[in-house]
């Protein structure tokens, strides 16, 4: 996977229509959109609580959505069609109706899930029947029964899922057989579609208990960036954290809907909004390239970009996981980050377990290797040079091996 691929496989949630908090003034979502470094949000299509214009200022600053359809099916995509005349170019996708689970939904005289079905097909047919949406695909909806349904032929070109890691749990792997992200990806293999995660976080409320409980910012944090890897690892195209702000003020921290934010309620960022602002900025290459993953734990072999040499893992406990990501200038990252539990459920506290050293062999000397931490900083915590083999300690979060092959300035 390239560097610039999984750039844009980030995006975040936001609500430009709630007026009445963070996102009453667009400039400063455009600020903090454009502090972390990422271009794609989610959000519904224009309604009348934020005007047509807040929608189309975004847009002119590069913004790309993916609206939801929500309410009234025609003035949902007529909004959108409005939208579109405005500021060609600017939706990536368009999305069925949300967690019909959660919300009641009717259509054409049908509720609940075959309402849901229904209209997805409508939505479907309207974004590929139209001449201003050219090659923009349709999200699937969320929230209805896997299980009856066969296929997504006519209805979604991706399926798509929302994904909240309970218990304070890391997203892809837990000792006690929790695996979040991965169970709910399972679901939709038998469609044979692309996958996309329209929601995904943590709420910074820090509690105890079971189920849905909040973590401390440090730990949303981490949780979110090895949420962005291990989606990609399962094949996901593009991941929206849920979400931008956090909506209104909370003094007595008793609600935790307003707590999922990157940013805090006054636009300051929370640590992880500096960790995807550290992570994009490691990122970032002047072009594409493509080189392949290995997501399995153990013992591992990557293949780097130019093919010559082979890159094993040793001593990876069966909680870590890898993922190679290529640069266009012909370097390339090693992500490693170790999914051990990182929050006590009956406590309500972080937990903080030693990081795992893991042996890597590059298989052929690299001219330099530096080692980027996203949570501490865009720049590298150590440099190395004329080295092939090191030993990295792999904590309970993401760090990064950016290698300078041989020859490669």
């Amino acid at each position: 996977m390239s560097a610039e691929a999984f750039l844009d496989s980030i995006a975040v949630n936001t609500h430009i229509n709630y007026t009445d908090g963070a996102y009453a003034d667009v400039r400063n979502v455009a600020k903090d959109l454009a502090w972390i470094g990422v271009r794609h949000v989610r959000d519904g299509t224009p309604g009348t609580s934020a005007p047509l214009s807040s929608y189309v200022w975004l847009a002119q600053q590069g913004v790309k959505f993916n609206f939801v359809v929500y309410g009234n099916v025609a003035d949902s995509l007529q909004q959108l069609d409005r939208f579109t005349a405005a500021a060609p170019g600017s939706v990536a996708a368009v999305e069925g109706f949300n967690e019909i689970n959660n919300f009641h939904v009717s259509y054409n005289g049908l509720t609940s899930d075959a309402a849901g079905l229904a209209a997805q097909q409508a939505i479907h047919a309207h974004v590929h029947g139209s001449a201003s949406l050219p090659g923009v695909p349709v999200y699937d909806l969320t929230g209805y029964d896997l299980t009856p349904v066969s296929t997504r032929a006519g209805a979604a070109d991706f399926t798509n899922q929302h994904i909240y890691p309970q218990n304070g749990e890391q997203p892809a792997y837990n000792a006690n057989g929790d695996k979040w992200m991965a169970w709910a990806i399972d679901g939709l293999r038998k469609y044979n579609l692309p996958f996309v995660v329209t929601e995904f976080g943590y709420f910074t409320l820090p509690q105890s208990g079971w189920y849905g409980i909040g973590v401390d910012e440090a730990t949303q944090a981490k949780g979110v960036l090895n949420g962005l890897f291990d989606a990609a690892n399962l094949g996901v195209v593009r991941t929206y954290i849920y979400e931008l702000l956090d909506e209104k003020p909370d003094p007595q921290r008793t609600n935790s809907e307003m707590h999922f934010g990157l940013f805090r309620n006054d636009h300051s960022p929370k640590p992880s909004a500096s960790a995807i602002r550290n992570l994009t900025a490691i990122l970032r290459a002047n072009a594409a390239a493509k080189g392949p993953t290995n997501p399995h734990p153990g013992v591992q072999t990557v293949t780097p970009p130019d093919a010559s040499s082979s890159c094993s893992l040793r001593a990876m406990p069966v909680s870590a996981r890898s993922l190679l990501l290529t640069k266009g200038d012909g370097r390339y990252l090693l992500a490693l980050w170790n999914e051990t539990p990182f929050w006590d459920r009956a406590k309500g506290t972080p937990l903080s377990a030693p990081p795992a050293s893991v042996q890597v062999d590059l298989g052929a000397r690299a001219s330099r290797i530096a080692l980027y931490d996203p949570t501490m900083s865009a720049d590298p915590l150590a440099t190395h040079a004329d080295l092939r083999q090191l030993s990295v300690a792999v904590p309970d979060h993401v760090v990064l091996l950016e290698v300078t092959p041989a020859g490669k300035p």
